[in-house]
């Protein structure tokens, strides 16, 4: 399925695919930078286009040393198809599904950049975080058809998500992460690694909602006023704070590129319109949904400092002294967010403690 070859002749082979093009030959190039699974656009010569995505038994990053189950991109089918039916306008259109061959097609969203990549080089228009908000407050409202356990979410990533996030991080030389040679970690209190361990048992246990799993700016794609969300291949049965803390988090990291590369810092303007439309949709905020989004943002923060998977806008700080700065601003950040989560009250109180950091490095 990795070659041109194979993948023209399951199109070939594949009524629903093969009418989709109506001017062969076919063009297969692989896009993306994912670590999970392959991506791939096939294109006719008028210009037709589609995605096809594919789950090899292994993980595309590492190969086939490191194998995974393929069933994880069923897992995405039915949460792409459920986040379709709750959000129509921010979810791809998905063309064709084949659970047995692990693979699906959906559309290309051509003109659509990263909203990671976005952060770096433009304005990004307020309504798209409040759209962001919507669909957040939709997950927590809507509830999904009954289906087995394993339907919306697959075991084997959602333990990988434990060890990442909650456990290996805190674990002295661990072989699984990778440090910076210009950053060296604090030591962490007895009450942030309490809080971890709060925040893994919410992550394990909480089934408050289906959520994404995997919410960032990589994992969100615009065009001008367009939105669309993509990769939900770690979705899980959980609280709804993490995807927040998540989606928090990154959106921190594009600001604090913007705060060490002498460009606009937004932060406020973009909570404030990500906040206000989830609380409108709400109606009313749980205290538990606030705080769990605090802490779980303040773990994603720190997460990212030591894990293989580096955040890209902390990647791109240059000078090398601007990005030292940055990691320790960012581990400081993360730091104060994961010892006070369970005392905050409201989410300005969020606000505060993150102007007060950036504020540090502006002045």
């Amino acid at each position: 399925m990795q070659t041109e070859n194979k993948i023209r002749s399951y199109i070939d082979r594949t009524t629903a695919l093969n009418a989709f093009f109506q001017n062969p030959p076919l063009r297969v190039e692989e896009i993306g930078d994912g670590n999970l699974n392959f991506i791939f656009r096939i294109s006719d010569q008028s210009g037709t286009s589609l995605i096809l995505k594919y789950a090899a038994p292994y993980l595309r990053l590492l190969g086939k040393d490191f194998p995974l189950p393929q069933n994880r991109i069923c897992v995405e089918m039915h949460t792409l198809g459920y986040f379709k039916s709750i959000a129509p306008s921010l979810i791809p259109t998905l063309y064709h599904l084949d659970e047995a061959s692990f693979c699906f097609a959906m559309e290309d969203l051509v003109g659509y950049k990263l909203l990671q990549t976005a952060q770096f080089d433009q304005f990004i228009a307020l309504s798209l975080y409040a759209k962001l908000g919507a669909f957040l407050a939709t997950l927590y409202t809507k509830a999904p058809p009954k289906h087995e356990a394993n339907y919306y979410e697959n075991t084997t990533l959602k333990r990988i998500s434990e060890e990442y996030i909650f456990i290996f991080p805190y674990i002295e030389n661990h072989p699984a992460l990778m440090l910076p040679s210009y950053f060296n970690p604090a030591p962490k209190s007895a009450t942030f690694l309490e809080n971890i361990d709060v925040l893994l048992n919410l992550f394990q246990n909480e089934k408050e909602c289906l959520i994404h799993g995997d919410l960032h700016t990589g994992s969100v794609m615009i065009k001008h006023e367009n939105l669309a969300i993509i990769d939900a291949e770690f979705s899980f049965w959980g609280p709804l704070g993490f995807d927040i803390g998540t989606l928090l988090a990154h959106i921190l990291f594009g600001e604090i590129y913007n705060c060490f590369m002498h460009k606009p810092v937004q932060f406020q303007p973009i909570v404030r319109a990500l906040w206000k439309a989830f609380e409108t949709n709400m109606q009313s905020v749980p205290l538990h949904i606030i705080q769990h989004s605090i802490g779980f943002c303040g773990t994603e923060l720190s997460r990212r400092l030591v894990v293989p998977a580096k955040a890209k806008p902390l990647e791109a700080i240059e000078p090398l002294e601007a990005k030292t700065k940055a990691y320790v601003l960012c581990e400081k950040l993360s730091i104060e967010l994961v010892e006070s989560f369970l005392h905050v009250k409201r989410f300005e109180d969020f606000i505060e403690v993150v102007e007060r950091h950036l504020c540090v490095k502006t002045h």
